[in-house]
């Protein structure tokens, strides 16, 4: 005959200690945020450097229409599908830019709520990482009105030297530098934008 099992009441109950937050301690909450706020943006500026590479190609590419087979007379037909394309690339960049607003305007308020000013992620304060959120999307600011204006004005463009500082200025971006943000990536634990 077997034998049914019977519980150990040795083991049934177990105590395991947990730690009682003091003011001294950055409260878990706080900074789980920050860093979920700082990783948002790394995957926001990921995508932001895949959609600028998209758009140089684009760009490229209506170059090489407009200045070899465009003439007086003759418009490629080409050309309005690429625009298409290079006005969906803006729009994918102008959305990348709301999205930094938020992380920035989330961040600022959580500087606010943290008044140790202690780091909230290794030496950074809650207002450190806000304000070089800040930063970066001033700069993302600036760098998406050129973006409108190369969008708008590259189709109907036909001085050769200004279309190609219209490419070049897309590729090579004037103001945004992605390494702006590689010590707060770092600090982090995500890779660099290169």
């Amino acid at each position: 005959m077997s034998k049914t099992p019977t519980k150990n009441h040795e083991n049934s109950y177990s105590f395991i200690p947990k730690e009682i937050t003091t003011p001294n301690k950055d409260s878990p909450g706080i900074s789980k945020t920050v860093y979920t706020h700082i990783s948002n943006l790394h995957n926001l500026l990921t995508n932001w450097e895949k959609i600028k590479e998209n758009g140089s190609k684009i760009c490229k590419s209506i170059s090489a229409l407009k200045l070899y087979e465009c003439t007086d007379e003759y418009f490629p037909h080409q050309v309005g599908p690429l625009i298409s394309s290079l006005s969906e690339a803006y729009d994918g960049l102008q959305n990348i830019v709301q999205g930094v607003h938020l992380i920035r305007k989330q961040l600022h308020a959580l500087s606010v709520l943290e008044t140790s000013g202690h780091g909230v992620i290794f030496t950074w304060s809650a207002g450190q990482i806000a304000e070089a959120v800040s930063e970066i999307y001033n700069v993302l600011l600036k760098e998406i009105k050129l973006k409108q204006v190369i969008t708008e004005n590259l189709a109907h463009c036909r001085d050769e030297n200004l279309i190609e500082l219209y490419v070049s200025a897309w590729e090579l971006e004037a103001y945004y530098n992605s390494e702006m943000s590689a010590f707060l990536f770092a600090d982090i634990g995500l890779p660099w934008l290169a």
